[in-house]
């Protein structure tokens, strides 16, 4: 599946069908949509689809009302038969964006889309010329041939077919990029600042995008699955963060800041001491702060908790904090309209959010691409549901990036930084080829 160089259908000449899908064999959502379609697999919902009816981009990137407007417009003239009318049921779009708010993008409407809820009713959404809706019987046996692939067993075992990695910038040169978040602090000019850092792994023969979501996603069942089309290859992971998702009034965003690295013999006692840290916690204030100041004046109530919950994953800990709102207005803002309030968040930008890009511009090795963009969906009534594209990589055939950040506020300390981000790196650098991580600490 191609995101790039289709041209927008009229959608006057298109179809929408929702359909309740008949008990049958299973369907493997990440096989369906992982390799060559499009994921988004998430604790609420589960979506992949396959074909394109549709590209409709965002030239503007999120900075360009006009565009985020023509989306909706397009969604929303697609005749369309429910005949589910379940939350996710309409006719919707997906895709990956880039962290550059201002970079264009695109969205996917699949010709054939999968979902299922966490109740576990089933249903597909066709978009077609056809003005016929399809036999559920054959929709299900379609999906189910669609997604029946054999996985390809796991790479690697050699220790000299490692990947060869490179590191942009090498350890030292983010320590130094540390610290001069660290003066930029000190001067006034930022509160907080993320940097990030990636690394660049070559391999000798490339690994399955579905299987590497398998491996991830077999060590974080609980946070999204996300495979998309890029211009760079296939943009993939496995997120723990939402940035943000609209069910008709009601608006949350769950935010993520400050980090414990997991796995050692004392994890207890590290995560005592982190719910103790000052630097940690003001880390994360910023953050809520910062998304409830964008949030309130498009809500008629907002409910802020007053202090963060830890959020505890395989490899690392985060502190949470659960932001629900219910909007007002009519209509009501709607989920892309919300992601161009909020992104990108302090949660992998900074405070304030100018001064902070300015500092990630000039201080990064190398651009982020869709590293911490949002990954999600939107639908015709204007609901949906971002994610923020971490612990997750850009694949190419048999080159891979990956990047990770950590965020840098008074306190912080170089080496530590560094260190978290080698945590957040491994797994996915394990996902990608087993037992790569180990060049990590070579």
């Amino acid at each position: 599946m191609s995101a790039h160089g289709e041209r927008v259908i009229d959608p006057g000449r298109l179809r929408a069908f929702s359909v309740a899908l008949d008990e049958g064999p299973p369907i493997d959502p990440v096989a369906l949509g992982g390799a060559d379609g499009v994921l988004f697999a998430g604790p609420s919902l589960t979506l992949a689809g396959r074909g394109v009816a549709a590209v409709l981009p965002l030239a503007g990137g999120l900075e360009a009302r006009s565009g985020l407007e023509a989306v909706a417009d397009w969604l929303a003239a697609v005749a369309h038969t429910d005949l589910v009318g379940r939350p996710g049921s309409k006719v919707t779009a997906l895709g990956a964006l880039p962290f550059d708010r201002n970079a264009p993008g695109t969205l996917i409407v699949p010709e054939l889309l999968f979902a299922r809820d966490a109740g576990g009713h089933e249903w597909a959404v066709v978009v077609t010329e056809e003005d016929r809706p399809p036999d559920p019987a054959k929709l299900r046996a379609q999906l189910t041939a669609a997604g029946s692939g054999a996985h390809a067993p796991p790479p690697g075992g050699n220790p000299g077919a490692l990947p060869t990695l490179q590191a942009l910038p090498p350890p030292e040169g983010y320590e130094d990029a540390v610290n001069a978040g660290l003066g930029a602090i000190d001067a006034g000019a930022v509160e907080k600042v993320v940097l990030a850092r990636c690394i660049d792994a070559r391999m000798d023969a490339p690994p399955s995008a579905a299987d590497v979501i398998r491996r991830l996603w077999s060590q974080e069942p609980t946070c999204t699955a996300f495979a998309y089309p890029v211009e760079q290859g296939r943009f993939l992971g496995v997120t723990p963060e939402l940035l943000v998702a609209r069910w008709s009034t009601q608006v949350t965003c769950h935010p993520l800041a400050g980090t414990v690295g997991l796995g050692g013999v004392s994890d207890e006692d590290a995560i005592a001491r982190f719910l103790e840290s000052t630097k940690d916690r003001t880390e994360h204030e910023l953050v809520v702060k910062e998304i409830a100041l964008a949030l309130g004046p498009l809500c008629s109530r907002l409910d802020v908790p007053t202090a963060p919950s830890l959020v505890r994953l395989h490899s690392v800990a985060h502190l949470g904090t659960l932001i629900r709102g219910t909007l007002w207005g009519t209509p009501p803002a709607s989920v892309l309209g919300l992601l161009a309030d909020l992104h990108p968040t302090p949660a992998v930008a900074g405070v304030p959010r100018g001064a902070a890009l300015e500092l990630i511009a000039d201080n990064e090795a190398v651009p982020r691409g869709h590293w911490a963009g949002p990954v999600g969906w939107s639908d015709a009534g204007g609901d949906g549901e971002w994610m923020i594209g971490i612990r997750s990589l850009t694949l190419a055939g048999t080159t891979a990036r990956l990047c990770a950040g950590a965020g840098i506020v008074s306190g912080s300390v170089p080496h530590d930084e560094l260190a978290e981000t080698t945590v957040k790196l491994a797994p996915v650098l394990d996902a990608l080829w087993p037992g790569s991580s180990s060049l990590l600490r070579r």
